[in-house]
């Protein structure tokens, strides 16, 4: 039996209510739109800038061109109309992409998962069809914390990701978190929120790194709510914690 959209707390200090009723949880360069049926990771808005400046600069080269009656050496002028050929219609789609596009969709009502194949970060093709029933588990994952980059220091980045495992073992990364050494709750807040999103909609379970442990917070906060009996509790959210 999948689990409804209304069984799962997320925590308040890293989702945003939308205009539309959905939530959503900003990622690295994206962001989960959160749905009752339907978890979509897509561009994040800032994406757009650069799909916009490359427009710009075409523009700007067939103004160019236009302004200079033939005059400009003609070298230039191929040279500014192969960049235009290439760029433009790049730009084009990106930015199409960056607007409605999605790299992972998981959807109730057709019971998959959908992981979208991209050129140049477009959502075009599809890259991996995953029906909920293949699914093992997600996985949390952590890396930057090991000891092992020079002379015994860790990183001072943690990248948090969720992994989909399959049960053929297959592992498919559906998104990553990178923070620095000092942010690293709001790194697991906001993986686990959507990892237990994902989880609620598929009737999944999420596997947290080695060495975390759930906790309960205080979601308005982010304290840590000690163990006391349940009916002196305040409502919270979950966290993974290192211990």
């Amino acid at each position: 039996t999948l689990c409804l959209m209304s069984e799962i707390e997320l925590p308040s200090h890293v989702v945003d209510q939308r205009r539309d009723g959905r939530r959503e949880v900003l990622l690295h360069r994206a962001m989960a739109v959160i749905g009752p049926d339907k978890l979509e990771i897509k561009a994040a808005r800032s994406t757009f800038v650069l799909p916009l400046a490359g427009l710009a600069i075409v523009a700007a080269g067939g103004y160019w061109l236009i302004a200079s009656a033939g005059r400009m050496p003609f070298l230039l002028m191929v040279l500014i109309l192969l960049a235009s050929l290439f760029i433009a219609p790049a730009s084009i789609m990106a930015l199409v992409s960056s607007i409605a596009g999605a790299s992972v969709i998981v959807d109730r009502r057709k019971g998959s998962l959908t992981m979208q194949q991209g050129y140049l970060g477009m959502g075009i093709g599809t890259k991996e069809l995953v029906p909920f029933e293949k699914f093992d588990h997600l996985e949390v994952t952590l890396e930057g914390h090991q000891p092992d980059r020079w002379k015994g220091n860790a990183d001072s980045i943690r990248q948090f990701g969720i992994v989909l495992v399959k049960k053929s073992g297959k592992r498919l990364t559906l998104s990553n978190v990178p923070v620095s050494e000092g942010n690293q709750a709001d790194g697991i807040d906001r993986t686990l929120a959507v990892a237990n999103a994902i989880a609620a909609i598929a009737g999944s379970t999420v596997v947290l790194p080695e060495g975390w442990e759930l906790v309960e917070i205080e979601t308005a906060t982010g304290d840590i709510i000690e163990k006391r009996p349940a009916q002196s509790r305040r409502r919270g959210g979950k966290r993974g914690r290192r211990t």
